[in-house]
């Protein structure tokens, strides 16, 4: 029998002798473990039964990444892009706001009606607090990949997060319209095999397929 402790939990996991090298789920936190192969033994991480675990060689650590073998660590962690997702609005947006700014300089200096104060002021309010909410929006939502799981972060005061173990993705789902194609932006949705339907799902990603590729990369496919 082989003995070892959980990567997250320090739990003592215990199993048999022919799964040395494969990979073991937590039955305290669900942490998916890689068993250790014991000293002088012939067994192997890439000789061993394609059968019992697919992910033999370590992709992710051969593409430049951290490697899917040992303790947990975060590979990268992307938030919202707030211009590319939204080219044309952010774009008029400034440009109407930029214009009210410039009008509420010229009245003065042109000495026009006071109420002209009344069409720029509330204008450039609007479009200055649209810009901020989009800025905030951003902050609002991240998405944190690591050696074992993809996690999903929402809130900016209070905080919210739900998780997906890469062993258990079922389906990656990538949505863009034309205009994100074109800017490289898109929606991200992750199932996994013990849900229905979509679990994670983060809007306004830049590269989502490279963000799938990253995934797919940890994942025993």
């Amino acid at each position: 029998m082989i003995k070892f402790k959980c990567d997250r939990c320090d739990m003592e996991i215990e199993v048999e002798d022919h799964l040395a090298g494969t990979k073991h789920e937590c039955l305290n936190c669900g942490d998916i473990n890689r068993v250790p192969i014991p000293t002088g033994s012939d067994a192997t991480i890439e000789d061993r039964d394609p059968a019992i675990d697919s992910k033999r060689v370590d992709r992710a650590q051969k593409a430049g990444f951290p490697p899917d073998f040992g303790p947990e660590t975060r590979v990268l962690k992307v938030r919202r892009c707030w211009f590319r997702s939204r080219v044309v609005r952010f774009s008029l947006t400034a440009l109407i706001g930029l214009a009210s700014l410039i009008g509420l300089i010229w009245v003065p200096i042109s000495k026009e009606p006071a109420w002209w104060f009344m069409l720029f002021g509330p204008v450039a309010l609007f479009c200055i607090g649209l810009i901020s909410w989009w800025w905030v929006d951003r902050l609002s939502a991240s998405l944190e990949i690591t050696t074992k799981r993809t996690i999903m972060h929402r809130g900016f005061f209070s905080k919210s997060s739900s998780e997906v173990v890469h062993d258990n993705i079922r389906n990656i789902q990538i949505d863009q319209t034309f205009l994100q194609r074109v800017m490289g932006v898109g929606r991200i949705g992750i199932s996994s095999s013990g849900q229905d339907g979509i679990e994670l799902q983060v809007n306004h990603l830049r590269k989502p397929d490279y963000l799938r590729q990253i995934i797919d990369l940890y994942r025993p496919l």
